[in-house]
C-alpha cells in the first residue's frame, strides 16, 4: 500500500569509492532526505571535501540539491563515487577557493597538514567568502559549516570566533528572509537549509559554553565564553522576536499557503527554527521561560503547524512543550511518535480483534467480513459500530454517567463471567485501536475510570461523578445523627500486651471503606481492559503519562469523543441491574447462538476408545456433518453433582485460547453424562515422554505454552488443580493444550475443597495438610515445577517414594528429588516453584520472564 504524501520509510545505502579497494560504507537515510545529507556523511567518514566529491547512481550524476526520492533511489541501494576536483566544470572562483579550504582543512583533521599557515588560509578564505552576499547559497551548497564543524571536533581543534564570525552572517540572512519571505517552495527550501547549517555552527558556541573554567581562571578563555554568550543571548533573542511575527500572521496566512501548496513546508521551516531556538534556550538566562511563554501565545498557530507535520519530521523537541497545545494537538504529536505508519496498516494485527468481534455482534461481522480494515474509511465504522455494541445499555458492561450519557464506567453490579471479561479486554483494544488512528467513536470513558486506569487514588468525591446513588447512601450514613455505627468498637486483639482493644473507626476510615467497596466492585473490569489497551499501546496510560509530560487523561476522551455521538442510544439511562441478569445477558445468548451455530453436536456417533481417567472413558465422536471431537463419558452421579458439572462446563466453554482445551459442551441420556470437547489426537505429554527422550529445548517450549494457557485461567481466577503431564495434551503441530480440569471453578473467599481424586505426588504442601488456604492460584505453580521436573527426568514426582510416604513428605514441605542431570536454568526455574509457602512462588505471568523459557517460540 503506498505511503501518504510526505511519509517514507528509512532506507539504507551502500557507498563504494570507485578505482579503490577500500570496503563500501553503510549510511542510513530518509527517501525525502537530499543528497547533501549523503555527501556531509561521506565527508564525516572518509575526510573528502563535498567539492571533491561526485556521487553516480545507475550511471547517472546525483545533484546536491536533490534527494534521494527524486532518482528512485531504492533501500539497499549502492551509490559510487568519484574523488576529485573537476576542472571542465569551470567553476567560479569563489567556489575554486571553497574547495582549496574544504581540502586543507580534510587534510588536517587526516593529520596530513597541520601548519599554521594552512589554518590561517582557511579562515583567511572565509572572511573572503562572507564579503560576497550573492555567494552565501554556494557556501551552504558546498557543506562549510559542516566542514568547520568537523574541524571543530577533530583533535586540531578550530577558531570559534571564525565560526561565530560565519554564524552571524548565517542568522542575519536567516533574519532578512523571513522578513520578507515569499511562499515559493524552493526559497523556503533554502531557508531552512539556513536554519539548518546555523545550528550546525551552534553546536560549536554550545560546547564551549559548557566547558568547565578550571580553578585557575584563564582569562583568556573567560573572555571567548563571555563573547560567546552575548552572541548567542543576541541570536536567541532576534530569532525569538522573528518567530513571533511570523506565527502571528500564519492563521492568516494559511490560506495562502494551502494555494500554493507550501503549508507543509512552511510548517516544517517555522519547526526547525523553533527547535533551533529551543536548544539555545538552555544557554540563555531564562531563555526557556522565555521561549515558553512565547508559545503559549501562540497556540493557534502552533496547532496549524502540527496538523501540517509528518511522521517523517522532526518534532521530537516539540513533545516537551505540548502543554500548550489544544487536546487533539497534543494527541496526535503523541501518536504520530508512538504508532509509524507501518502500525495503522497492521492487518496481522487488525484480523484477528475482527474475527473475535463475531462472538458480540454476528450481523455486524458478516457486514464488514470481505472488507479491508487497513483501509481507513472502512475502519472508522467498524470502531464506530463496534463501541456502539460494547457500550449498549442493554449488554450490561458499561454504564453511562448521569450527568454524560457518552462517558461510561464498568458495570459494577455485573458479576463478570469469563466471556464478559474477555469483552473488556476486546474493548480496551477498540479502544486503544480509536485512539492509534485518531478515530471519534462517539463514546469517552467515565472520569473514574479513567482514573483507575491511569492508577490515582480515587476520593468519594470522584464516585460521586460515575454512581450518585451510591455516593448518596454513603453520604447519608456517614453524616446520619445517631452516629450508632461509628460509636460500635471494632475489637482487636493485641497481640503484644495480650489485652483486647477498642477501635472507634472515624469518619475518613468509613469514607475510605465504601470508596473502595466501589473500586473494588470494578477492579476486575479495568484489569481485563487495561490489558486490552496495554497489548495495543505496548505501554499502560499511567506509563503513557509519564512519557509524555503535559498530556492529560482528559485528551484521550476528546479524541474518542470529539462533537459526535456514535448512536442515538447512549443518551439513555440504565435501569439498575444485579447478577440475575446475566440469564438475559444479549452477549452471553450471543456466544451460546454462535458455538450452536458453529458446532451441532445433537446427531453424532462413537468412534475409537481413546483412554480412561478418574473422569470415565474418552472415546473419538464425530457429527453428522463430519465434525470430530473427544467425548467423555461419565455414570450418572447425584443430581446436585451433575448439575454442578453442567454449570462447570458451561464456564470452560467461555474459554478460548490456543493452550487451552476447548470445550463443547454437554449432554446426559438415562446412564450417563458426555462432555464434548476438542479432539488432541497427538495424546499427552505423559505418553510423549514415555516415548521420547525430551531435550531441554522442548520441555522448556512445552512449558511456556503451559504458563500461557495457566496464566490465562488465573487471570480470571480459575484455579486448574490437576496439572500433570497426563492432563496436558499436545497436537501434531506441537501445540499444548491444557486437559481434564476435573472440578475447577472460579475462586471465591471460601477455602476450596481438595479433590478427591487428584494424585497427591503433583499437590502442594498446603493442600496436602489442609493449611495455608488450601487450594489456590499458587496450588497450580507447584504442580507445573513438578511437570517440569516429570518431563525432565521421566518420572513423577516422588517415585523414590511409596504412595503412602507421599503425603506425609509433601505435607511436612519435602521438595522431591532433582537429579544433577538438570540445566542451571531448569533447576532455578523448578526451585522457584516448588516453594513451600505460595506466597513465595511466583505468578505464571512472573514465570513467563524466567530464563527457562524466556525467548523460547511457541
Amino acid at each position: 500500500m503506498a505511503l501518504p504524501f510526505g511519509e517514507t520509510e528509512p532506507i539504507q545505502l551502500f557507498v563504494k569509492m570507485m578505482n579503490s579497494e577500500a570496503p563500501p560504507i553503510e549510511i542510513n537515510a530518509d527517501a525525502n532526505n537530499r543528497i547533501q545529507i549523503i555527501h556531509e556523511k561521506i565527508l564525516v567518514t572518509w575526510k573528502i571535501p563535498v567539492t571533491g566529491q561526485r556521487l553516480f547512481y545507475e550511471r547517472k550524476q546525483l545533484l546536491r540539491q536533490d534527494r534521494l526520492i527524486d532518482y528512485s533511489i531504492q533501500n539497499k541501494a549502492c551509490l559510487e563515487l568519484m574523488v576529485g576536483w573537476d576542472d571542465k566544470d569551470d567553476p567560479s572562483d569563489i567556489l575554486q577557493m571553497i574547495h582549496q579550504m574544504s581540502s586543507n582543512i580534510c587534510r588536517m583533521c587526516q593529520g596530513q597538514d597541520e601548519s599554521a599557515s594552512t589554518y590561517k588560509d582557511c579562515f583567511d578564505i572565509l572572511r573572503e567568502a562572507l564579503k560576497r552576499e550573492a555567494e552565501v547559497g554556494i557556501l551552504s551548497l558546498s557543506s562549510v559549516p559542516a566542514t568547520l564543524v568537523m574541524l571543530y571536533s577533530s583533535p586540531i581543534g578550530g577558531a570559534v570566533i571564525e565560526i561565530l564570525f560565519f554564524a552571524i552572517k548565517l542568522s542575519e540572512d536567516l533574519s532578512n528572509g523571513l522578513c520578507n519571505i515569499f511562499y515559493r517552495s524552493e526559497y523556503i527550501e533554502s531557508l531552512r537549509i539556513q536554519v539548518r547549517d546555523l545550528g550546525k555552527f551552534l553546536c560549536v558556541p554550545r560546547k564551549v559554553i559548557n566547558v568547565q573554567i578550571n580553578e585557575d581562571e584563564d582569562d583568556d578563555k573567560n573572555i571567548m565564553i563571555g563573547y560567546t554568550n552575548a552572541v548567542i543571548n543576541v541570536l536567541f533573542k532576534d530569532h525569538l522576536k522573528d518567530m513571533k511575527q511570523n506565527l502571528t500572521r500564519l492563521p492568516d496566512m494559511i490560506k495562502i499557503f494551502e494555494r500554493l501548496h507550501t503549508t507543509h513546508s512552511v510548517s516544517l521551516l517555522y519547526l526547525a527554527i523553533l527547535n533551533e531556538l529551543n536548544s539555545i534556550s538552555q544557554l540563555v538566562k531564562d531563555g526557556a521561560d522565555k521561549l515558553q511563554r512565547a508559545l503559549e501565545g501562540q497556540k493557534n498557530s502552533l496547532q496549524i503547524m502540527v496538523r501540517n507535520i509528518m511522521r517523517s519530521d522532526d518534532y521530537d523537541w516539540f513533545l516537551k512543550h505540548i502543554v500548550v497545545l489544544d487536546s487533539e494537538s497534543r494527541m496526535h504529536l503523541v501518536m504520530m511518535k508512538m504508532f509509524p505508519e507501518k502500525k495503522l496498516r497492521d492487518a496481522q494485527l487488525l484480523n484477528p480483534l475482527f474475527c473475535w468481534s463475531e462472538k458480540l455482534d454476528k450481523k455486524l461481522f458478516n457486514a464488514f467480513k470481505y472488507k479491508d480494515l487497513t483501509d481507513p474509511k472502512i475502519l472508522h465504522p467498524w470502531l464506530c459500530k463496534v463501541c456502539q455494541v460494547l457500550f449498549e445499555p442493554k449488554n450490561l458492561l458499561f454504564r453511562a454517567c448521569p450527568d454524560n450519557p457518552t462517558d461510561f464506567y464498568p458495570n459494577p453490579e455485573l458479576e463478570p463471567e469469563p466471556f464478559h471479561l474477555d469483552c473488556f479486554k476486546f474493548a480496551g483494544q477498540v479502544i486503544a485501536l480509536a485512539l492509534m488512528h485518531e478515530i471519534q467513536v462517539g463514546v469517552a470513558l467515565g472520569r473514574v475510570f479513567l482514573m483507575q486506569l491511569a492508577r490515582k487514588n480515587i476520593s468519594l468525591e470522584d464516585v460521586k461523578d460515575a454512581d450518585p446513588c451510591f455516593y448518596n447512601r454513603c453520604k447519608e450514613f456517614i453524616n446520619k445523627d445517631d452516629l450508632s455505627a461509628l460509636e460500635s468498637p471494632k475489637v482487636k486483639f493485641g497481640f503484644k500486651t495480650g489485652k483486647t482493644m477498642k477501635l472507634y473507626p472515624s469518619h475518613g476510615y468509613i469514607k475510605s471503606l465504601v470508596r473502595h467497596c466501589f473500586v473494588h466492585s470494578i477492579s476486575k473490569q479495568v484489569s481485563f481492559f487495561s490489558k486490552g489497551f496495554e497489548m495495543i499501546f505496548k505501554t499502560s496510560i499511567s506509563q503513557l503519562l509519564e512519557d509524555f509530560k503535559g498530556l492529560k487523561l482528559e485528551d484521550l476522551n476528546h479524541v474518542l469523543k470529539g462533537n459526535g455521538n456514535a448512536g442515538s442510544n447512549f443518551g439513555k439511562k440504565r435501569k439498575s441491574l444485579n447478577h440475575e441478569c446475566n440469564g438475559s445477558d444479549p452477549l452471553m445468548s450471543q456466544l451460546q447462538k454462535i458455538r450452536r451455530r458453529r458446532i451441532n453436536i445433537t446427531d453424532w456417533q462413537w468412534g475409537d476408545f481413546l483412554g480412561s481417567g478418574s473422569f470415565g472413558q474418552v472415546h473419538e465422536g464425530y457429527t453428522s456433518d463430519g465434525f470430530f471431537f473427544a467425548v467423555k463419558v461419565a455414570p450418572l452421579l447425584e443430581g446436585k453433582k451433575v448439575d454442578q458439572i453442567e454449570q462447570e462446563i458451561a464456564l470452560l466453554r467461555q474459554f478460548s485460547h490456543p493452550n487451552i482445551v476447548k470445550y463443547f459442551g454437554t449432554h446426559k441420556d438415562e446412564m450417563n453424562l458426555y462432555i464434548f470437547l476438542e479432539l488432541v489426537r497427538a495424546g499427552s505429554l505423559e505418553k510423549l515422554y514415555q516415548k521420547f527422550q525430551l531435550q531441554d529445548s522442548q520441555v522448556s517450549l512445552y512449558t511456556k505454552q503451559i504458563l500461557k494457557g495457566l496464566k490465562y485461567l488465573h487471570d480470571r481466577n480459575v484455579v486448574h488443580r490437576d496439572i500433570k503431564c497426563a492432563n496436558i495434551l499436545v497436537n501434531e503441530n506441537g501445540c499444548v493444550k491444557i486437559a481434564d480440569f476435573g472440578l475447577s471453578r472460579v475462586t471465591n473467599l471460601k477455602t476450596l475443597m481438595k479433590s478427591c481424586w487428584w494424585n497427591p505426588r503433583w499437590m502442594p504442601p498446603e493442600v496436602v495438610n489442609g493449611k495455608g488456604g488450601g487450594y489456590g492460584l499458587k496450588a497450580d505453580i507447584w504442580s507445573v515445577g513438578c511437570v517440569v521436573l516429570e518431563m525432565s527426568t521421566r518420572q513423577i514426582p516422588y517415585s523414590h517414594l511409596e504412595p503412602g510416604a507421599v503425603d506425609y513428605s509433601i505435607g511436612e514441605g519435602k521438595l522431591p528429588r532433582l537429579p544433577d542431570s538438570l540445566t542451571e536454568h531448569s533447576r532455578d526455574f523448578i526451585l522457584q516453584c516448588l516453594q513451600v509457602n505460595p506466597n513465595d512462588r511466583p505468578t505464571a505471568a512472573k514465570l513467563l520472564e524466567h530464563p527457562f523459557v524466556k525467548g523460547r517460540c511457541s
